[in-house]
């Protein structure tokens, strides 16, 4: 049998003063949102036909430009998706705290959607093209991690280097929307870099109306 060493020792008590780092409780209850929906799909394809957006589709029914990031192609798709929700949640919910991360996620979310709105041809095919996946919404808590490690003086070679090959992937590869990439992380920088500039919670909140009614006045423009 093999000892492991007491992690608190009998002359050490744990220190009640000591900071406990938060558990990233709504990146768990995304992934776990993002599952069922998925598994809903599989059994009710009428999940899935009301919440996929399309830009067509948007200007009756707006809940899809959030309701498409909680449904997934495939299997591998909500993988992949769900590995990278799960690697950056737990870096930068307990950096931002769970209101500022919902907000983050759910204006990503929106703001790729808004992009596909935006750079699609109303005349043409991808105006008509199904667009699904909490890719957008990833990739705003990426840039917003990239923010956050330029704000903490931290190397952000290694993200530079993985935002760049996952924005490339998206023009070379087919099926990827590289338009919700985008438009995902254009809105997480922007927010993070209004979040990281200021701990005043009114400049916080500011900010975030500010975003969401910029994302909420360019679809009424687009539809317009």
């Amino acid at each position: 049998m093999t000892e492991y060493p007491d992690p608190v020792p009998a002359d050490r008590a744990p220190d009640p003063d000591r900071p406990r780092r938060r558990r990233p409780a709504v990146t768990t209850a995304l992934i776990v949102m993002c599952v069922g929906v998925y598994g809903f799909g599989r059994l009710w394809p009428e999940v899935e036909s009301t919440l996929i957006f399309a830009p067509w589709l948007g200007e009756t029914q707006p809940y899809r430009f959030i309701g498409s990031a909680f449904i997934h192609a495939d299997f591998w798709h909500l993988i992949f998706n769900m590995y990278a929700l799960w690697l950056v949640g737990n870096a930068i919910e307990p950096a931002f705290g769970r209101w500022r991360f919902i907000a983050l996620y759910a204006l990503s979310a929106i703001g790729g959607n808004v992009a596909v709105l935006v750079l699609s041809d109303p005349t043409g095919v991808s105006y008509f093209t199904f667009v699904v996946g909490a890719s957008g919404a990833v990739f705003g808590l990426f840039g917003a991690l990239f923010v956050l490690a330029k704000r903490l003086s931290r190397d952000t070679t290694a993200l530079l280097i993985l935002l760049g090959i996952n924005l490339i992937l998206g023009f070379i590869l087919e099926g990827i929307s590289w338009q919700s990439h985008l438009g995902g992380l254009i809105v997480g920088v922007v927010l993070a870099f209004f979040y990281v500039r200021t701990n005043r919670l009114w400049g916080h909140i500011a900010a975030t109306v500010a975003v969401a009614m910029t994302l909420a006045g360019t679809i009424l423009l687009n539809y317009a």
